[in-house]
């Protein structure tokens, strides 16, 4: 944290960040420098801030391509992976994963450091506001104390003193001359130049853009809030597709961790433009607030306050001179004006019309001396610099952390991404086509046919454990898989007990090379000698594979 000399008299807390960001190179289109100076209304301005914003822009497009080529890369990648290859996957997952939460944890806590910066800014602002508040309502006091209570009397008693005879005519008319010198300084100086100070400040009221600013960070704070906590769940998906092993999991994150990724690199553009913009502002911030504030008071006013500087006089002292001089000029008038009718008139005729006045004078020169202690530039520019510190060192800070949240999940998102696109092509993945071995329990695996049906023939052989006997035509005589045909004196396979040692031997391969040629020549029916098969993707078996 370092502290700044903006002002004559405060001193400011802002922090390093500021300086850093503030020398930033800002350039417009041609690659030219520009003024950095904060002038958000300048197009060159803008420019310089949009070129700035738009370096995560496009590291997001490049990001997007890269992803693009890998996944046409790995989209036709069926090759079959080992087992320890996917786990190591998922463990790099499940461990960038922790490191995105924790990266959106940064964010919570950067959300946290902004809304107490803004909140402590717009704080002082309603003190301001509550100052301005106060002096609009001392001067409309003092305005209605003279016009509705002391003009009044004061009238009153000039009737009284007309209407009542004394001796001394000179003394009369000495009273009278008197109250009209009064109402004269009153209504033509010291009114005149209340309402003028009043005039002057009437522009300053900032109540509805301070309440304006608070609605405004309170719905930004719960907001992003919000955003981190879906994003934080996103995150969870990915996890959970890796705890449960779940393809359709892996694919649903893809998709939520790439719109996760476009949202956290927008985010760090919005989060560097801010971060730019406001330390450009911290540096010098009287220049653009004069200009703006002047558009809606005197020029003289908001450089007065916001600088505060003793040597400068205040633009209010002419108007706080004729006034006082003013007030007191009527004061004594009125304590002349009192002596002497004291000494002429009877006390119970003039005096409840005297204190009267006397009392609205005094009140009226309390109002004042309010009014020009309201106008002194020191409660202000405190509060002014409250907010200062608060919006250039905390609330700094807290975009700062912003910024490193957001682009530090981007780039963690980003690898998750990859890591989740790569992974999720090798779980529940299918057998290769052609396999047999996990289409149909009914046929033998590879390297084990000529072992299987044989067992049906010689004596003494044993069938090995896993192996499976061929599908059989039902036992009805004269028929093959079904289907009727006529033999010339050969039994069905697996027909009735007069066919039977035709079949086993032909089966067991006996040693009558007659039979076993005339049971091949009269078996192959109507399918062919092919066996039927129940998957499409299992090979045809023939009659040939089995002897």
């Amino acid at each position: 944290m370092q502290v700044h000399r903006v002002v004559s008299e405060a001193v400011v807390q802002r922090v390093f960040w500021v300086e850093w960001f503030h020398s930033t190179p800002h350039i417009n289109l041609t690659l030219h420098p520009v003024n950095s100076t904060f002038n958000p209304f300048s197009p060159v301005y803008q420019e310089s801030l949009g070129i700035i914003g738009s370096v995560p822009a496009g590291i997001l497009i490049l990001t997007l391509l890269v992803l693009l080529l890998y996944l046409l890369t790995r989209c036709c990648d069926n090759r079959p992976r080992k087992p320890g290859s996917i786990t190591c996957l998922k463990v790099t997952l499940v461990l960038f994963a922790i490191l995105t939460l924790g990266a959106l944890a940064v964010s919570v806590w950067g959300n946290e450091e902004v809304h107490e910066g803004v909140t402590r800014m717009v704080h002082s602002l309603g003190n301001i506001t509550s100052l301005t508040h106060s002096l609009s309502n001392q001067t409309t006091q003092f305005d209605q104390t003279i016009r509705r209570n002391l003009e009044p009397q004061l009238n009153l008693f000039k009737e009284t003193v007309q209407q009542e005879q004394i001796d001394n005519g000179t003394v009369k008319m000495f009273i009278i001359e008197s109250l009209h010198y009064m109402q004269g300084n009153i209504s033509e100086v010291l009114i005149i130049n209340v309402d003028d100070i009043n005039s002057m400040m009437s522009g300053a009221k900032m109540g509805g853009l301070v309440r304006m600013l608070g609605v405004a960070e309170l719905g930004r704070w719960v907001s992003t809030l919000g955003l981190t906590g879906i994003l934080m769940m996103v995150v969870l998906v990915v996890m959970a597709g890796v705890a449960k092993h779940s393809r359709c999991t892996l694919i649903t994150f893809s998709v939520l961790g790439l719109l996760a990724m476009i949202l956290c690199w927008g985010l760090t553009s919005l989060y560097l433009v801010t971060s730019v913009a406001l330390s450009d502002w911290c540096m010098d911030p009287n220049p653009f607030l004069e200009e703006q504030l002047g558009k809606l008071v005197s020029k003289k006013v908001p450089a007065y306050y916001l600088r505060c500087d003793p040597t400068q006089p205040s633009p209010f002292a002419t108007y706080l001179t004729h006034a006082q001089k003013a007030a007191k000029v009527v004061l004594n008038s009125l304590n002349k004006v009192t002596r002497i009718a004291d000494a002429h008139y009877e006390s119970n005729l003039i005096h409840p019309r005297l204190d009267r006045i006397s009392s609205y004078v005094n009140t009226s020169q309390r109002s004042l001396a309010e009014v020009a202690s309201l106008l002194e530039c020191h409660k202000w520019h405190q509060h002014y610099n409250t907010a200062l510190s608060a919006t250039c060192d905390q609330a700094m800070s807290g975009v700062v952390y912003l910024l490193l949240s957001a682009a530090g999940s981007g780039l963690l998102f980003t690898i998750l991404v990859w890591f989740t696109s790569h992974t999720w092509i090798y779980l529940n993945h299918k057998a290769e086509p052609g396999s047999c071995e996990e289409r149909d329990p009914f046929l033998p695996g590879r390297g084990s046919r000529g072992g299987t049906l044989t067992s049906l023939g010689g004596p003494g052989y044993s069938r090995p454990r896993h192996s499976h006997t061929p599908p059989q035509t039902p036992p009805f005589p004269g028929t093959l898989n079904g289907r009727l045909y006529h033999s010339d004196g050969m039994g069905s396979m697996g027909g009735g007990s007069g066919s039977a040692p035709t079949t086993v031997s032909t089966m067991g391969r006996g040693d009558n090379h007659h039979n076993h040629h005339h049971s091949h020549s009269h078996s192959m029916g109507p399918n062919h000698g092919q066996y039927a098969t129940l998957s499409k993707q299992c090979k045809t078996l023939e009659s040939s594979d089995f002897y």
